[in-house]
């Protein structure tokens, strides 16, 4: 960890405090900011204690890293700027690095002048990601934006992070468990950041499992968001499961070795890729990712659970029974017209199964996946790409594999 990471600041929040009330107009300062902040105080007359984040924002007032104002207001549905984001994050790090800043719309005399310095000198902002050299210090932070800023501010704390980011970024395996992955509507350069993010629990989607990368953030999301980050920043990589599940994936095309105990013998990724011909001449198939959810208990578990596993439906009848949800995703070239049912009949157990992923997941999050098990859906001549599920159970010593034509084998084994 850098130079003094959680010092507190109280002072030095407060000095800027007063420096900038009595230097800068009224005018000049942001809407968020058109009272002075008043850094002394920890609890605000519109967070009451029965306020979902009153705890988190009463930490961070103590910490000095976001501040109420003088009219003992914290303002918790604000929308948070760049400006402030950069000014949030620069207090966590409390450096003494700075970067001059070329952006054409931020001067010396700007409030945040020196947290946006501090950030292109950390790295949690970079000039790159900005265009016509304009940084728009009042535009509302995205959650696209947030999880780049924070991702880039933990491998600045632990390289290890960079690495993850860039295994993300790199592999054309990665998966990020969220419906705009498929269904589009995120910038796909912020996939590793919103990854990085989703694996340690720094943001999470909502009810309905999107992530809204293009969404806002308030003053009280931001203040529970800070408290986590401080927390990721003591950690590594591996302490975080679903981080490493994520990276396993990129590694690899399956997060078996994560989510479960098995010992591999010969892994997925020596498959990946690679023709299995059907017995029954239906076709030719090949393996392209082993997604495995965590199904051995009464509730499933995994960071993948929500993609692909639905508790609330038929899926349940899994749960708890010793076995682990796989959910398979194929390549298939048919032989003929055929149906998913027609090719589970002639194959190998791992390379096709007539078990549909759950329909509200193929919608949800726009999973390409067939709809009915007779029906002929694959064509000859052409090519699909789909999800399937599968099952494999846990009963100690137990072994599963299979082979692609050229002799390439995957195979595991359950501990004794």
């Amino acid at each position: 960890m850098k130079r003094g990471t959680f010092r507190k600041h109280s002072n030095k929040l407060l000095l800027a405090t007063l420096a900038l009330a009595v230097a800068t107009p009224v005018y000049a300062i942001p809407a968020t900011y058109t009272v002075a902040e008043a850094a002394t105080k920890t609890t605000f007359k519109d967070v009451p204690k029965s306020h979902w984040a009153y705890e988190s924002i009463k930490q961070v007032a103590e910490k000095g890293l976001v501040a109420g104002y003088s009219d003992g207001t914290y303002k918790p549905s604000a929308q948070v700027t760049r400006a402030e984001f950069a000014t949030f994050l620069s207090r966590v790090f409390d450096g003494n690095e700075r970067t001059p800043s070329k952006f054409s719309d931020v001067g010396a005399s700007h409030w945040a002048n020196d947290a946006i310095q501090e950030g292109l000198a950390v790295g949690f902002i970079k000039a790159s990601d900005f265009s016509n050299n304009r940084f728009e210090p009042n535009k509302a932070m995205t959650r696209g934006e947030m999880s780049r800023w924070l991702a880039n501010g933990l491998a600045h704390a632990n390289a290890d992070y960079g690495k993850a980011i860039e295994e993300m970024a790199n592999s054309s395996l990665t998966i990020i468990p969220i419906p705009e992955f498929y269904g589009g509507g995120v910038n796909k350069k912020d996939l590793p950041y919103i990854g990085v993010a989703l694996g340690i629990g720094l943001l999470s989607g909502y009810e309905d499992f999107s992530f809204k990368p293009n969404g806002n953030t308030t003053r009280a999301e931001v203040a529970t968001i800070l408290i986590r980050f401080m927390d990721a920043m003591k950690k590594a990589p591996s302490d975080f499961t679903g981080l490493k599940e994520l990276r396993e994936v990129a590694e690899t095309g399956t997060n078996i070795l994560t989510i479960t105990n098995f010992k591999e013998l010969g892994g997925y990724k020596d498959v990946l890729g690679k023709p299995h011909t059907y017995a029954n001449n239906t076709g030719v198939a090949t393996i392209e990712h082993a997604i495995y959810v965590d199904t051995t208990s009464t509730k499933s578990k995994g960071i993948y659970k929500e993609m692909f596993f639905n508790e609330k439906s038929e899926d349940s009848i899994l749960l708890n029974k010793g076995i682990f949800a796989i959910y398979y995703e194929y390549t298939l070239k048919p032989s003929r017209d055929v149906s998913i049912q027609s090719i589970a009949n002639g194959s190998d157990l791992h390379f096709a199964s007539n078990l549909l992923v759950n329909k509200s997941k193929i919608e949800q999050f726009k999973l390409s996946s067939p709809i009915s098990t007779s029906k002929n859906e694959f064509l000859k001549g052409e090519s699909y790409r789909y999800w399937a599920h599968n099952k494999i159970g846990t009963q100690p010593g137990r072994q599963f594999g299979s082979r692609t034509d050229d002799g390439s084998l995957f195979y595991y084994e359950v501990p004794k």
